[in-house]
């Protein structure tokens, strides 16, 4: 199972504090400290990122961690096990201080407090004991080593530690559950180019080892179905864990009700004690995918013809008005031209 090593350093409030004071003593604010966690064996750092445990129930074994002080003065670290978790952003974390464990956190043994020289190192042993009643599967945890930072008004505790895998053997159950919450059509600006279809889902790890899930979605529409899209990199599931991702489906046009395809394929780490397999989960959900931006353009185009339909009838209409009131002047000159003929006659008789 793969994950980071060390635990994000945390910040925490002032009534938790009142706990944590009690175990290391505050470092003042103007003197930087700064230190690592690392897993060991009983000589120093073994290089390795995280703790691997395997154990069968009621069984026992001792592992070790050094904790380096980088900083220029000698430090008392607070040390602390605790129940291991991952953020909403997949990163893996411990429980606060002030909460007490009840997982593989509670099977951890270590000392309350190490003083570490300047730019020493300590190596600390760690007990690990699982119960004779602790299911198979996996159990993460983790070691901190934290200080007090004495500020104006409240004290703030910081902490660096390391990731435990802790694993009871035996019969583990491997198992994902999904859902979609949610799926939706994003039209394209342009109006000559498909949009996208997003489909939001839940999964939830139900069985009692660590997984990996990733999604990948297609839509199938009346002119049939697009290429499965992949919606990322693998998450990391603990057990007990839920995640919430997208998958976003490209070149998907707007031709009414939209079927999302969704695929989670569950993984387990190599070398897990699990008899079957996690299940793949298929899932379906329709949305509905209106052509709004060509509906827009066609409504434009409509309007367009209709106004130069319009002008074209007005124009028309124009140039027969002025005809006809060409016509009507032409004739009215003609007849005013026969009336002054007639009068020239009357007036000039022609002479024979």
């Amino acid at each position: 199972m793969s994950g980071l090593s060390r635990v994000v350093p945390l910040t925490l409030v002032a009534a938790v504090l009142a706990v944590a004071g009690q175990l290391a003593p505050a470092i003042a604010a103007d003197a930087p400290v700064t230190w690592s966690v690392r897993p060991a064996d009983e000589t120093g750092p073994d290089g390795r990122r995280i703790i691997d445990v395997v154990l069968e129930p009621g069984r026992r074994a001792v592992e070790h961690v050094a904790v380096t002080n980088h900083s220029a003065v000698a430090v008392t670290f607070s040390i602390s096990a605790n129940d291991g978790y991952l953020t909403e952003r997949g990163s893996f974390d411990m429980l606060p201080s002030g909460t007490p464990p009840t997982d593989g956190g509670a099977w951890l043994a270590v000392p309350e407090q190490a003083t570490v020289g300047a730019g020493e190192s300590v190596v600390l042993p760690v007990e690990v004991a699982v119960p004779e009643t602790a299911e198979p599967g996996d159990h993460p945890a983790g070691i901190a080593a934290s200080i007090l930072s004495a500020g104006s008004e409240v004290a703030v505790e910081s902490r660096v530690g390391v990731r435990v895998n802790l694993t009871v053997a035996g019969e583990a159950v491997a198992a994902l559950d999904a859902h979609i919450t949610d799926v939706s059509y994003e039209p394209s600006w342009n109006p000559f180019a498909p949009g996208d279809l997003v489909v939001h889902y839940e999964a939830v790890n139900t069985g009692t080892v660590g997984l990996t899930a990733a999604g990948s979605a297609a839509a199938g529409t009346v002119l049939g179905d697009t290429p499965a899209t992949d919606g990322g990199e693998p998450r990391e599931l603990l057990p007990g864990g839920r995640i919430e991702q997208t998958v976003r489906v490209p070149g998907v046009w707007p031709l009414g009700p939209v079927r999302a395809d969704l695929t989670v394929e569950p993984r387990v780490r190599d070398g897990s004690s699990v008899l079957v397999p996690p299940a793949v989960v298929a899932l379906s959900a329709t949305a509905w995918a209106l052509p709004l931006a060509q509906l827009l353009l066609v409504l434009l185009v409509v309007l367009l013809v209709l106004v130069l339909r319009r002008l074209s009838r007005q124009r028309r209409d124009r140039l027969r008005r002025l005809l006809d009131q060409a016509r009507a002047e032409g004739a009215a000159e003609a007849r005013t031209q026969d009336r002054q003929s007639v009068t020239d006659v009357h007036r000039h008789p022609v002479k024979r």
